[in-house]
């Protein structure tokens, strides 16, 4: 692989979403907006819902992604996510509407989940 191209692999629990190798590439790190080149320092680092930008050329292939890792180290680049989705530039805003509105969803279960098993615990201790 020449020194001026990045290796990357985009992949899921269910499915690898994209494997290839770009020119440049965005993703939306807990910090902000996170932009890699060939050559960047190595990095390890969470990600938040959110558009993953993938440039070769002129082009670009953008993909809305819910939470995750992406690890950085010679030039090669693995992004893991719960769930990422392909979408089109002018598109983007709504994927990530859809996304954050799914992963609320799950943040309430989760949340009720809990309250329901604190429940119970106190019940069981009232009990013995």
């Amino acid at each position: 692989m020449p020194d001026n191209k990045i290796q990357v692999s985009l992949v899921t629990p269910e499915e690898s979403i994209f494997k290839g190798e770009t020119d440049s590439l965005v993703v939306p790190a807990l910090s902000g907006a996170l932009g890699i080149l060939p050559g960047h320092m190595p990095i390890v680092a969470r990600l938040s819902i959110g558009i993953v930008k993938i440039g070769k050329g002129g082009d670009a292939r953008y993909f809305g992604i819910q939470r995750g890792y992406i690890e950085f180290l010679f030039n090669k680049v693995s992004i893991l996510t719960e769930k990422a989705v392909e979408t089109e530039y002018g598109e983007r805003d709504q994927v990530i509407q859809k996304l954050k509105e799914k992963y609320d969803i799950l943040q309430e279960v989760t949340e009720e989940t809990k309250k329901i098993a604190r429940a119970m615990a106190d019940i069981k201790s009232l009990e013995d």
